[in-house]
């Protein structure tokens, strides 16, 4: 089977991606704990906000200082998340990509073996 450029390209990157994803993987997990874990340190200080706060009266600043922390919040926690369920999925290995790659070296294989004589 003849490969174009564009698809031997598109092949480079997947042997890349696999190869990277032994390291990868474990940033993921260090980023999503990481990220989790800010997003506690954000919510203890949004409550401390909320404590400090005059019997439930805010002023604007007060306002804007809780909705700048609880966006922060918000997106730490799902960025966190994003990255330990994607590492949870795929910890060994995107497996459509190494059926790929390994169907690909097989029939490479194939190739040579039936060039030789």
């Amino acid at each position: 089977m003849n490969f174009t450029a564009q698809e031997m390209k598109l092949l480079q990157r997947l042997r890349k991606r696999e190869r990277q994803w032994r390291w990868v993987r474990w940033l993921l997990l260090v980023t999503g704990i990481f990220c989790i874990g800010l997003c506690a340190m954000f919510g203890f200080l949004l409550h401390s906000l909320i404590d400090v706060s005059d019997h439930g009266q805010f002023n604007t600043t007060m306002v804007f200082f809780m909705l700048l922390i609880w966006t922060k919040c918000c997106f730490y926690f799902i960025f966190g998340v994003w990255c330990l369920a994607t590492v949870n999925q795929n910890w060994h290995g995107d497996v459509n990509r190494m059926l790929l790659l390994k169907l690909l070296d097989a029939q490479e294989n194939d190739a040579q073996k039936a060039l030789l004589p």
